[in-house]
């Protein structure tokens, strides 16, 4: 049966499509990795930039293919200008610090406070450029909006994550996305988020509880056994027993942790692809919960695979370097290693944090893009048909930012 059946009787959706081809994408993550541990990192904005035209001009709605119109180059000099911005933050605290540990420590906390708060102005100013490099139809998409005013609502909403163990996320993650297509627009259509916290909250507070039981038992046992030892109880008295029960229950929980996350997120997909409308057009979509365990369970796989792919050459190595050398040699080894050791142990790393990286976008981007495109239609796509172009270009400098902040995403 057609899944999209009963939002097609609802009146003639457009159907929206994903057509790349995975082996594509896997060559493509796969070069740009090579590239990047050749360029030390740097060629990573062009490898984003390609990323990111080959997801948009993948993407089909009613048939017309979105279009992405960023460049490397721009990344690039938004990065430079970001490190220009932030290098004088991080040489005063560097100073602070060797004046004295004392202020350095009381310099701490407003730093990560302002590199937070840095970090959110960063990303809707990052948001802005990609909106603005994105066409569809001929028509640009754009923002308006302060990215200081949503960094300030992403600190204000932060801070109740803590006193309420996580169960504002769904109302902070509403009032945020409001604010961000409230100030969206495609051409001269505006946008805005129909969505509500409270509807994602019913969707997923199951979710949240069943992921903070295993924490809260583990905590709980510690906590227990500390009492415990306090008052000098026996290892086998009832509290201490009862402690390490709590405990050993609390952990068999966390394998269920992979299946946990996959709901949240496709079941959080579902709800925001939901809230989206521009005009009279919107959005529905028929993402199962289930849609992306299959992913996770992939990538957790895959992870673990290439670790011991890794693993296994250099255990190897080191066991023929003993055998060969001895114990006194490996020990005089050690206390005046040479630089190939350094050199290639660097080398080692970086392929082994490059390689994770490629499954990480194989799996946690274009998986997951597919399957979230895959399952979406445009209701009343005739909304959508006298746009008229509007909004300007944006700078590269909040994506750069958001870079150097380590804040940056798709």
């Amino acid at each position: 049966m057609n899944v999209y059946e009963p939002i097609q009787r609802a009146g003639a959706p457009a159907i929206v499509r994903f057509t790349g081809q995975d082996a594509t994408f896997r060559r493509l993550v796969t070069r740009g990795a090579l590239l990047e541990l050749l360029t030390f990192g740097f060629y990573r904005f062009w490898l984003a930039t390609d990323i990111r035209r080959h997801l948009w001009s993948n993407t089909e709605i009613d048939g017309d293919a979105l279009e992405y119109t960023g460049r490397g180059k721009e990344l690039l000099l938004g990065f430079l200008v970001a490190m220009a911005v932030l290098a004088p933050l991080f040489l005063l605290y560097f100073l602070a610090g060797l004046e004295s540990e004392r202020y350095k420590a009381f310099a701490s906390l407003p730093l990560y406070g302002f590199l937070y708060l840095f970090g959110q102005f960063a990303v809707y100013r990052a948001r802005r450029y990609r909106l603005t490099r994105t066409i569809w139809r001929g028509i640009r998409f754009w923002m308006t909006g302060s990215g200081w005013a949503y960094a300030l609502r992403a600190l204000l909403w932060g801070l109740l994550l803590i006193p309420t163990l996580g169960f504002a996320y769904p109302w902070r993650t509403a009032a945020l996305e409001r604010y961000k297509l409230g100030h969206t627009f495609y051409g001269n259509l505006p946008g805005r988020f129909a969505s509500t916290g409270w509807a994602l909250f019913k969707r997923i507070w199951w979710v949240w509880l069943l992921g903070l039981l295993p924490i809260i038992m583990v905590f709980g046992g510690l906590v227990a056994a500390a009492i415990a030892a306090k008052m000098g109880s026996a290892r086998n008295s009832p509290l201490m027993s009862g402690a390490g029960m709590a405990m050993l229950l609390g952990f068999i929980p966390l394998v269920a942790l992979p299946f946990l996350h996959a709901v949240r997120v496709a079941t959080e997909w579902k709800w925001w692809a939901e809230g989206i409308r521009f005009g009279d057009a919107a959005v529905g979509c028929v993402l199962p919960p289930t849609a992306l365990i299959g992913v996770y369970w992939s990538l957790i796989g895959m992870g673990v695979l290439v670790v011991l792919l890794f693993s296994a050459p250099a255990a190897g190595l080191a066991g023929s370097l003993v055998a060969g050398i001895g114990k006194a040699g490996l020990a005089a080894l050690a206390s005046h290693p040479p630089i190939w050791i350094f050199a290639a142990y660097g080398v080692w790393y970086l392929g082994l944090l490059l390689t994770l990286g490629v499954v990480g976008r194989i799996y946690t981007l274009q998986r997951v893009w597919r399957r979230v495109a895959g399952a979406c239609v445009l209701l009343n796509p005739v909304a959508t048909a006298n746009v008229m172009a509007a909004g300007e270009a944006a700078s590269a400098l909040g994506e750069g930012l958001a870079d150097g902040l380590d804040f940056a995403g798709f």
